[in-house]
């Protein structure tokens, strides 16, 4: 019987990528989620980080994050296309067979172009078989909500796209684990967990605040995770579950230390 795959994002930890994924594995995770700023152009890093991957066997969740890329204004189309593409080459540089895509928050964005901005990226990434895990978050512009990120994925029906579910984002707009009660399991991605110590606020700049610096580990905090956790069990999820926490004072500890505590906070609601 096959298990669901554990992963930590590595914007949690502190260090150099190489101290991190070293981190992450220590700790027990079978993928991280790197980012590009961390080994952009960067031979030296890359072939460590690959070289380390294959010698221990840890993986790449995805590669993050690229942003802003659907409904895209013309003056920024050919830019943002040739993006996707230097993802897809990174990608497949380090062994990685997914790239996250954040529904756009471009207050210019054109909605009338989405689906075509998506499909074209849907369509270049099936080319070298990378799949596009597609993250509604709070403020987009687009698709903030679970329900319509999948209405959209469901009316493109391309192979490659499937969803990330992201408990922040999905508590931050008053959403619950029901959300995830129309979408087949096999179009989830990934679920990153995370907590928060107190109710949101519903204001852009302050809600963006804490998604990016005041996030908790699970079980730190006020989200009914158990929820989530029991909806994902009813309907036989497999894919990776994980922990995506991004927190300044976690960041300042040392990295083994955090990878641990992430560890043993996944599998506290998760042990299988």
């Amino acid at each position: 019987m096959t298990r669901n795959l554990k992963f930590i994002n590595l914007v949690l930890l502190g260090g150099e990528i190489e101290q991190k994924l070293k981190a992450a594995h220590k700790a027990g995770f079978d993928q991280v989620e790197i980012w590009r700023e961390d080994i952009k152009d960067n031979f030296n890093i890359i072939s460590s980080i690959t070289k380390f991957s294959i010698e221990k066997g840890i993986g790449f969740t995805n590669l993050q994050v690229l942003r802003d890329c659907t409904g895209i204004p013309n003056e920024d189309h050919k830019k943002k296309r040739e993006e996707l593409r230097q993802f897809i080459n990174l990608a497949q540089t380090i062994g990685c067979n997914a790239i996250q895509v954040l529904a756009s928050t471009r207050e210019d964005c054109l909605v009338d172009r989405v689906d075509d901005d998506l499909c074209w990226i849907a369509s270049e990434a099936i080319k070298y078989k990378i799949k596009i895990m597609y993250e509604p978050i709070a403020w987009s512009s687009v698709d903030n909500t679970l329900p319509l990120a999948w209405e959209r994925i469901k009316r493109l029906n391309q192979p490659n796209i499937g969803l990330v579910v992201d408990l922040f984002h999905i508590y931050a707009l008053g959403g619950d684990a029901f959300q995830l009660d129309e979408i087949p399991r096999d179009r989830i991605y990934e679920v990153q967990l995370c907590d928060i110590a107190k109710k949101l606020p519903r204001d852009k700049k302050s809600l963006m605040n804490i998604a990016r610096h005041e996030r908790q580990l699970p079980g730190k905090g006020i989200i009914k995770i158990e929820c989530f956790i029991d909806k994902l069990k009813s309907i036989g999820y497999k894919g990776p579950i994980g922990i995506e926490v991004f927190n300044d004072k976690l960041k300042c500890l040392s990295p083994y230390e955090v990878a641990r505590q992430a560890w043993i906070s996944l599998n506290s609601y998760w042990p299988s």
